[in-house]
């Protein structure tokens, strides 16, 4: 028997393949390179006679994928560890590809691709390649003599419809305990708590989603009062920052505020516990799991996020934290050169708070300070003094490090929040679009009794706060510089909405409340759901059913094919069982009639039975007539004739 082509079975080919592309945009460029690499090697070894690959060699080459995972996650639990192995190990199996077996390996080697995406995925683009790679596995399991694939293929799907959605609506949600391994220290959308120059521009310069934010009930209607927390870092390295322990929040709120709205968050997975809210937020809800509620208005989910999570949270215009600082908050590093000479004339031009606190604005606001995604490397003992007062480039995360540092050594308790800032405000969904590039960290001093935020990037670049990270880091660095502290500038493209703005609107828009759907539909959902079909009055159930019945009538009036494939099938089996036992198997590839006629030519004595049980089978499962009642007949005349020989 000759060996099989992974590329001649075309189903296979193109499912398999698009499952592997599915996986291999996630992962790091090496594994994905490699796989590619295995894919045009293969295809050389299929057409152009190439040398291939022996199994020992493939075999090590797993090994040393296996070490490398391990060396480079430490883990092989998570998200973009499995997305890494199941990529590789597929372009090692395609290799390996010869025979029956390989193939209905890669079949479920397939079909886990495309599993392993839908549990870490749940965007609405994904159903269309999905589904082609699932239908094209199918297809490629069904033996290639049987009539009708594509109808069979569409029966099966037709049929398991039902009972897939009846799952969808009565089945609770369960949590994989491997999903919820963190993976990665900072997964999938990157945030970092830690505050080092040029980590936070390194985010800013992707456009990866992070969450979709609902504020219709707040009111908020700008992007420059959307801050969004992630953390808050109380030890000062200058313009580094590191983070430390906050410690759970006593039950009191510091400011009692009498009005209070609701906002909704879908967050994207991200391998870590890290929830992203407003200012003046006072209490957050998970779907699933519970929060805690850290110093510093911060809040954690208490497992890591592997998933889509959906939460709810209260929020409070005016709202201020109150919990006075220890003395870790003026804690600085050891102030030197031109740095200290201002620290000190500011200390003896600035007796109060009020007018420090000026002074810091005034040495941002005045000085010519340019805000640059690409502002160079800072490092050394005097980073601090250099960005100060000689190169006075930086992005937000220097800026806020630098501010806070300062403060400090004013004698004004600080820390620096890092976390995202604005948006972009889809219209058509009434949803904010917050992205990598809203990555933003700003700076909080405790000043009459409460956490008062203060962001030197509005002094430096207030445009940025605005018009949003997006339409800001479009412009050219060229525009970014002149137009940076000109709060009424526009980009020349929001003189109206474009075609192509909508159009991202519309699919941002579907992919948010397909997202939102089949996340926010839990326990609770289900139970709500089922409650109203029982509240229901008996005319509507009886219309269901109805409707129901009409269906299933319509779906078999549709689909019904002209007589029972079974009844040549029994034939055959039948047959080829007898031939079998003789030695004469059916050959890889060969169809039914020629192996009937093969049989025919090779057994004289059932000679006359074979081509009458050809010609039924010819007849009626390629022909199509209605032959009732004649396959009994058939198989009577078969058994006959196989007494007769023997």
């Amino acid at each position: 028997m000759t060996d099989r082509k992974f590329f001649s079975q075309k189903a296979l080919a193109f499912s398999f393949v698009t499952a592997m592309v599915m996986v291999g945009i996630e992962v790091s460029p090496w594994i994905a390179f490699s796989s590619v690499g295995l894919l045009i090697w293969k295809w050389g070894v299929e057409n152009l006679k190439w040398k291939p690959l022996s199994k020992k060699v493939t075999g090590v080459l797993s090994i040393a994928l296996l070490v490398q995972i391990l060396l480079q996650f430490r883990t092989f639990i998570g998200q973009e560890p499995s997305y890494t192995f199941l990529l590789g190990l597929s372009g090692l199996r395609v290799m390996d590809y010869r025979n029956e077996r390989d193939h209905r390996f890669l079949v479920l080697l397939g079909f886990v691709l495309v599993s392993v995406k839908a549990l870490f995925s749940l965007d609405i683009y994904w159903i269309i390649p999905s589904a082609l790679a699932f239908a094209g596995l199918w297809y490629s399991l069904l033996p290639g003599a049987l009539p009708h694939k594509g109808r069979v293929l569409l029966k099966v799907f037709a049929l398991s419809v039902p009972a897939a959605v009846i799952m969808f609506f009565a089945f609770p949600r369960v949590v994989l305990p491997w999903a919820m391994s963190r993976g990665s220290n900072t997964g999938q959308i990157g945030f970092s708590e830690e505050l080092n120059p040029g980590n936070v521009a390194e985010l800013a310069g992707i456009s990866t989603m992070v969450f979709r934010a609902k504020l219709s009930e707040t009111g908020i209607k700008n992007a420059e009062n959307l801050y969004w927390r992630g953390s808050v870092l109380p030890y000062s390295r200058g313009l580094s920052w590191r983070p430390g322990t906050l410690g759970l929040r006593a039950p009191e709120k510091g400011t009692e505020v009498s009005k209070s709205s609701l906002y909704e968050i879908a967050l994207e997975p991200h391998s870590n516990t890290y929830l992203f809210v407003l200012d003046g937020t006072s209490e957050v809800q998970l779907e699933q799991g519970r929060t805690m509620s850290l110093n510093g208005d911060i809040y954690r989910s208490a497992r890591p996020l592997m998933t889509t999570t959906v939460y709810r949270a209260k929020w409070s215009e005016g709202s201020k934290d109150t919990l006075a600082p220890d003395e870790d908050y003026l804690r600085t590093p050891e102030m030197r050169g031109r740095v200290l000479e201002w620290v000190e004339q500011t200390k003896k031009d600035a007796a109060g708070t009020e007018e420090r606190l000026q002074a810091l604005q005034d040495l941002f606001a005045k000085n010519d300070f340019t805000y640059s995604l690409n502002p160079g490397v800072y490092g050394g003992p005097n980073d601090l003094e250099a960005f100060l007062f000689y190169r006075k480039r930086g992005f937000c995360e220097h800026f806020a490090g630098a501010y806070a540092t300062l403060a400090r050594s004013l004698g004004i308790p600080s820390r620096v929040v890092v976390g995202y800032q604005g948006g972009r405000y889809n219209p058509m969904g009434d949803f904010w679009r917050v992205t990598q590039r809203d990555a933003h960290a700003w700076v909080e001093v405790f000043h009459q009794g409460v956490w008062q935020r203060k962001d030197p990037t509005s002094w430096v670049a207030p445009l940025r706060l605005v018009i949003g990270a997006e339409d800001f880091f479009n412009l050219s660095e060229e525009d970014q510089k002149v137009f940076a502290r000109n709060v009424q500038w526009r980009p020349s493209k929001d003189s109206g909405i474009t075609l192509w703005d909508r159009a991202e609107f519309l699919i941002d828009d579907l992919n948010y409340r397909w997202t939102y759907f089949l996340v926010d539909f839990d326990r609770s959902s289900q139970k709500s759901f089922w409650q109203s079909l029982a509240d229901m009055k008996l005319q509507m159930i009886l219309g269901l059913i109805f409707v129901t019945v009409i269906g299933v009538l319509l779906f078999r009036s549709l689909f019904r094919t002209k007589g029972l494939v079974s009844e040549e099938r029994v034939l055959f089996l039948a047959v080829q069982k007898w031939a079998e036992k003789r030695n004469q198997p059916q050959e890889s590839g060969e169809t039914p009639l020629h192996y009937l006629t093969r049989l025919a030519e090779e057994n004289p004595q059932q000679r006359e039975a074979l081509r009458d049980i050809g010609h039924f089978i010819d007849q009626k499962a390629y022909a199509g007539e209605r032959l009732e009642r004649q396959s009994q007949h058939l198989l009577r005349l078969w058994k006959q004739a196989v007494e007769k020989g023997s």
